[in-house]
């Protein structure tokens, strides 16, 4: 109990709390979801070895580690598991809403006004851009711990983490399937992709265990993010992924996995967590 009061930072606080609040909707709603027995040993082997890894931090290299990699090691899980609660205890989708929201804003579907950049070649790279969400995170974490920036990598846990878990929760209260699924004219509008495109997109789509998970757009927020933490480290890493960062969210909208409201409220939270992470982790003093 000493090591992990001693070892204990503000990033794990917001990740066990979120495995917390897991463990405790299922519990609640055991008798709707499948599998609730299974979920439930998920969530506590999470949190058992994210303890673990607090308290043995300084044990040896391969520990130390894994203890400031563990939230992104352990949001695959929690990501994959909303694919067996969110159905069963929200299984209402509330496409219709972002419908609605898209259509007063744009004055018409995104995904209708998008269409003009569904070229091939340009679907191909979009596609491409769009798997950089899974490797940006990863980016930045591996930089400020080969540098051992502990401070900054902290924050930067902290943010990423308030990051995911305000998606997720997106998810669980306004669950939505996207316009790819919900728009029938666009079955007569396929998406031009050539070789890329027609490997990729299948794989993902088979991968992705959960389909209510457009709101708020977390490919959106987490990418912008990630530039917005480079951006204050390393304006010239953070001026090379912009562009990959800008294609990806152009990629939400072309290959129409997302609503633009979605987008928009993923802008909108990447930037009131990078604020906010940065006005509770470092009040008065400036990063280092």
């Amino acid at each position: 109990m000493r090591r992990i009061k001693e070892n204990i930072r503000l990033f794990d606080y917001v990740n066990l709390a979120f495995y917390f609040f897991m463990l405790t909707l299922i519990l609640i709603n055991t008798d709707k979801i499948p599998m609730p027995d299974v979920m439930l040993l998920m969530y506590l082997s999470i949190i058992v070895g994210t303890v673990f890894l607090i308290a043995n931090e300084h044990i040896n290299s391969l520990f130390r580690f894994l203890r400031f990699f563990y939230p992104y090691i352990f949001i695959g899980f929690v990501f994959e598991s909303l694919g067996f609660i969110v159905p069963f205890v929200n299984p209402h989708n509330k496409d219709q809403i972002l419908i609605s929201i898209d259509r007063f804003i744009l004055g018409s579907d995104a995904a209708l006004i998008f269409n003009v950049f569904n070229v091939k070649g340009i679907v191909d790279y979009l596609q491409i851009s769009y798997l950089a969400y899974y490797v940006l995170p990863i980016v930045i974490i591996l930089y400020l711990y080969k540098k051992n920036k502990i401070k900054r990598l902290s924050f930067t846990l902290f943010a990423l983490s308030l990051g995911y878990y305000i998606s997720y929760l997106g998810y669980i209260f306004l669950p939505a399937i996207g316009p790819r699924y919900t728009l029938s004219y666009l079955t007569h509008m396929p998406l031009h992709g050539g070789t890329v495109f027609k490997v990729v997109h299948p794989i993902l789509n088979s991968l992705e265990h959960i389909k209510q998970d457009c709101f708020p757009s977390g490919h959106t927020e987490i990418s912008l993010l990630v530039f917005l933490l480079f951006w204050e480290e390393d304006k010239k890493i953070a001026l090379l992924i912009l562009p990959i960062v800008l294609s990806l969210i152009l990629a939400t909208l072309v290959l129409r996995y997302h609503y633009f409201a979605d987008v928009i409220s993923g802008v909108v939270v990447a930037l009131l967590v990078y604020f906010v992470s940065k006005a509770i982790f470092y009040p008065k003093r400036k990063l280092s």
